[in-house]
């Protein structure tokens, strides 16, 4: 039996992925074969999926309008981008971006059986079906960045221009904030962060110019909430139970 690494937990750590499905047993098929996601069966039957490292987790949900255009947008990483691009285009995904950053590094997009526009990232070394990047739509960079920073005290790279980047709390995936882009404003795609106390976060969030959209208490026993950051995109919070 395989051994597989315990995920890392921690404050701020970007955790959990609702991705929209139209089928979900085709959705985690075409995630497993393509990526090699860990794919489980939840005590009340529900589909999970865990990313090719083990730190991200999620699931695909049914009735939600799928992400066909980048706003947020959540990247994979693979050992080689032109052999997933063949994998991919054989299972009938369409390739909507390709773009060089170098002679080893590439990115590209590509649409899921539910038609989700998600990205690939070719890194040296990096570890195959990882669930690495994530970009967030902005109307200012820096505005959003510091929202980010002050709730959820990710740290930042490159502040005070319009490449800032950030990692989040343990160091797991990493991201940027990007103009042009339609902000995410409901919960289609939908991403989670880990939190001390969601609590504490949601009046965070108010204090900094966002907004809950959806209450603690809407996922019970689960402790989580929604919120808008301040250019309306919709994020998750999760607080992992003692």
């Amino acid at each position: 039996m395989e051994n597989r690494k315990s995920p890392t937990l921690g404050n701020g750590k970007i955790c959990y992925i609702e991705i929209p499905a139209i089928s979900i047993e085709a959705s985690a098929a075409f995630y497993r074969e393509i990526f090699g996601w860990s794919i489980r069966t939840r005590s009340n039957g529900s589909i999970a999926f865990d990313d090719g490292i083990n730190e991200v987790s999620g699931t695909w949900v049914l009735g939600r309008k799928a992400a066909t255009e980048p706003g947020l947008l959540v990247s994979i990483m693979v050992d080689n981008i032109e052999e997933t691009i063949n994998a991919l285009e054989a299972n009938g995904s369409r390739i909507v971006n390709r773009i060089s950053m170098g002679d080893t590094e590439f990115i590209a997009w590509f649409t899921d059986p539910a038609g989700n526009v998600i990205g690939l990232y070719q890194h040296p070394g990096g570890g195959n079906g990882k669930i690495c990047y994530l970009e967030i739509p902005a109307g200012d960079i820096n505005k959003s960045s510091n929202f980010y920073k002050a709730v959820f005290d990710w740290p930042l790279r490159d502040k005070g221009t319009e490449n800032v980047a950030f990692d989040d709390g343990v160091g797991v995936v990493s991201g940027m904030w990007t103009l042009g882009r339609k902000p995410s404003p409901e919960p289609g795609l939908l991403v989670y962060v880990m939190m001390d106390s969601v609590a504490a976060t949601t009046e965070a969030v108010i204090a900094n110019g966002g907004k809950i959209v959806q209450p603690i208490g809407m996922d019970a026993p689960e402790i989580t909430a929604r919120f808008s950051d301040p250019f309306g995109n919709v994020l998750g919070l999760y607080q992992n139970p003692e």
